[in-house]
């Protein structure tokens, strides 16, 4: 497991609808001559040949180098894919299919996992612990209106829009300031809650509602740290829980600091420290880091959860805006970025930024399914953001050593596919080059949303990271982001955004 560096220029976001272009290409695309259609999920099972363990390693049997290298392009030239990539496989005696399922999340669940996370701390509902007073609001009144008789109009930085107009409307917050004065109460009356859906909380102007499918509570721990614990449950994430440090401020409903991958913010232009400060300033090592996450995996119960991939993160200062974007706070500004998942006999299902459970068309009303995730944000302090996502129950072993390509075959798909996938591009572009530099082995999820949308399978697959130029534009790379993924026992191409 090593660091992964991130880069992402300052064009990448008018990338979205062409990767998105991609994406759905990628999912209609068929393999080479000799592949077939392949079954997906969990009925798949039984459709993938078992073989007999004969002492090699994994990579023996794979018949993988340590590194490879090779370079294609299409018949105009314009295409190319440059491939000088470390081959990662992991550790192990061969590789299997695994049933998967999506683990329920009722009020039971959720009381474990708010035990786990934050033991007897007191926690309140959000809406009432930052309802503002009237001393609140007037504070507030009286802000927005110094800056008008200051002649800022514009305090946030926020700009204009298109035709001069201001995107904050100061004029407009200062009379939805006055609105909220007149139904404020004298004093916030927190409410202590336990964490459930279908609590009807208030939300302002004395109106009220029933959240059924959420939570929003604020956690008062021992040692005086304020955080915001959220669920949800919505459309492709049956589960998602988050937590964030809050500042300590006594109005925490606009203090929330944001994180970021520390090669995000240097690439993007904005003020940053270089990395050798930004490390003395964690004040922690990696490994102490991991500790941290670690401890709270365990108090999850997630026994087969490991650290598979790493980052510097990076935290904004909460609430400053400047007019290149957020600016960074002067202290415990920087920390550690730690991706979990699963390891299942040495080998790990394989991270990537894709979170799945896309449609297959844009007016796709199919029951879909994202990906399990977990991740933290780590400082000097602890755990300062979580970010878990549809837990997943493993089943059983659907056939214990699957027959696998060999490296070579696979590669003759991955040259094939690399540039049959990606064709379209010109239609946005004169031309693209691909550089791919790290090549992994490991297990995704697959499934079957038409039949079953909450069982599928862990396969074996490859995937391949790296970057893209287009000439004139900075260079698209995130080193978590894979270009195509492969199925390592029958060469079929698993779409990461669908899930199959």
């Amino acid at each position: 497991m090593s660091r992964k560096n991130r880069k992402c220029g300052r064009w990448a976001a008018g990338l979205c609808s062409v990767l998105a272009g991609v994406s759905l290409f990628a999912g209609c695309a068929k393999t080479p001559e000799d592949s077939v259609v392949k079954l997906k999920g969990e009925a798949a099972g039984d459709a993938y040949e078992a073989a007999e363990p004969d002492g090699q390693t994994l990579r023996e049997i794979l018949d993988a180098p340590e590194r490879y290298k090779s370079e294609t392009e299409d018949p105009t030239g314009k295409l190319t894919v440059v491939t000088d990539a470390v081959v990662e496989v992991p550790e192990a005696e061969g590789a299997g299919t695994i049933a998967v399922s999506q683990h329920p999340f009722g009020q039971e669940e959720i009381d474990q996992i708010t035990q786990a996370l934050f033991g007897d701390a007191k926690i309140y509902d959000y809406y009432s612990y930052t309802e503002r007073t009237k001393a609140d609001c007037l504070a507030r009144i009286e802000e927005l209106e110094a800056y008008v008789a200051a002649g800022n109009l514009d305090p946030y930085n926020e700009g204009t829009e298109p035709d001069g107009t201001y995107v904050f409307d100061i004029y407009g917050a200062i009379e939805q300031a006055k609105r909220e004065y007149e139904a404020a109460p004298e004093e916030a009356l927190p409410e202590e809650v336990r964490p459930r859906y279908g609590l009807e909380v208030g939300i302002g102007m004395g109106e009220k509602e029933v959240q059924d499918d959420s939570f929003s509570g604020i956690v008062e721990t021992s040692d005086g740290k304020l955080y915001q614990y959220e669920l949800f449950s919505y459309g492709p994430v049956p589960m998602r829980v988050q937590v964030k440090r809050l500042a300590d401020t006594e109005h925490v409903s606009l203090e929330q600091p944001e994180w970021g991958a520390y090669e995000d913010a240097k690439s993007s232009g904005l003020p940053c420290p270089s990395e050798e400060e930004l490390q003395a300033g964690i004040g922690i090592t990696l490994e102490e880091a991991r500790g941290m996450a670690d401890a709270k995996v365990s108090a999850l119960g997630l026994a087969d959860m490991d650290l598979v991939s790493w980052d510097y993160a990076i935290r904004t200062k909460a609430g400053s805006r400047g007019p290149d974007g957020f600016l960074l706070g002067e202290e415990n500004c920087g920390g550690y970025l730690l991706h979990y998942a699963r390891r299942l006999s040495g080998i790990p299902i394989t991270y990537t930024i894709e979170e799945g459970g896309a449609y297959e068309d844009l007016e796709g009303e199919t029951e879909t399914w994202s990906y399990e995730r977990l991740d933290f944000y780590v400082t000097k302090e602890g755990i300062d953001r979580l970010d878990f996502t549809n837990q997943y129950d493993l089943g059983e072993i659907r056939t214990e050593y699957v027959k696998l390509l060999p490296f070579s075959e696979v590669m003759k798909i991955y040259e094939k596919m690399m540039q049959i996938q990606n064709a379209d591009v010109l239609n946005y572009e004169d031309s693209r080059t691909y550089r791919i530099d790290r090549i992994s082995f490991g297990y995704t999820r697959i499934y079957e949303p038409s039949t079953d949308s909450r069982q599928g399978m862990l396969v074996p697959a490859w995937d391949f990271f790296g970057n893209f130029e287009v000439p004139g534009r900075e260079t698209y790379q995130a080193s978590d982001h894979s270009f195509l993924t492969i199925n390592a026992s029958d060469g079929s191409i698993i779409n990461r955004s669908l899930g199959y």
